[in-house]
């Protein structure tokens, strides 16, 4: 008896693993009116898939906003995190969605949920030069200097990948250019041993603190010697006298 039992719930979830994954198809496949009927027929809207996948990140996935759209109207969570603990929020400020971020922050997505790494939405964005994200995750109440795990911020992220137009975009928001991240180190010292004179220059025209030494006991000046990179230590010893 409790043989047949378990096989019968066997067979039913395997029956219903295969049916699940319907959803998924559709999606991939970008077919709206398909995923439609499949909601209509009672699939769960916030499964997930063998892959730990939601229907809603999956539909980011695709960059197709009539889906993100259609899912969300019909009930999908905007907030489930994966068990990466990665949102659609997140999924679509990394892949620069304009349209889709804007629909799923109208849709109360939280701008400031922060991953297993402590990665903010803005934070993905910042990294990936999506400044139209940026912009309206700022717009939309994301806390501007949210430290991840490393302790860095987006302003890190940005300066230290070089992207100006939106390290200066965060400083009008009140980004803190002394930010010290778990090892001590502000972003001016990501600057001054990676030899971007550019990102230097830019931050030496705001209110450094160059006194700051790592957890090395170096300052910004110290690592550009370290470095050798010569204009960056004559610009530093400048804006020190």
């Amino acid at each position: 008896m409790k043989t047949k039992s378990f096989l019968v719930a066997l067979s039913l979830f395997t029956f219903s693993s295969i049916y699940s994954q319907k959803i998924f198809n559709a999606i991939k496949d970008q077919d709206v009116e398909k995923v439609n009927k499949l909601l209509d027929k009672g699939e769960d809207i916030n499964q997930k898939s063998k892959e730990g996948i939601t229907p809603l990140y999956s539909a980011v996935g695709t960059g197709n906003v009539k889906i993100v759209e259609l899912l969300i109207n019909k009930g999908a969570d905007v907030n489930l995190p994966l068990e990466s603990t990665a949102t659609p929020l997140n999924f679509a400020a990394q892949e620069g969605y304009t349209k889709i971020v804007e629909l799923l922050l109208k849709n109360n997505a939280n701008p400031n949920f922060q991953d297993v790494n402590g990665w903010s939405a803005l934070r993905f964005a910042t990294r990936n030069n999506k400044m139209e994200v940026v912009k309206l995750l700022a717009e939309n109440k994301a806390i501007i200097d949210t430290r991840a795990n490393d302790l860095a911020t987006p302003f890190a992220s940005a300066i230290g990948k070089g992207y100006l137009n939106i390290a200066e975009y965060l400083i009008q928001k009140g980004a803190n250019i002394n930010n010290i991240d778990k090892d001590n180190e502000t972003p001016i010292m990501y600057c001054a041993q990676g030899g971007n004179l550019a990102t230097v220059k830019f931050l030496l025209k705001f209110k450094l603190d160059l006194t700051i030494k790592n957890k090395d006991g170096k300052t910004a000046l110290d690592m550009a010697k370290e470095k050798n990179h010569t204009e960056i230590v004559k610009l530093i010893q400048e804006n020190l006298k």
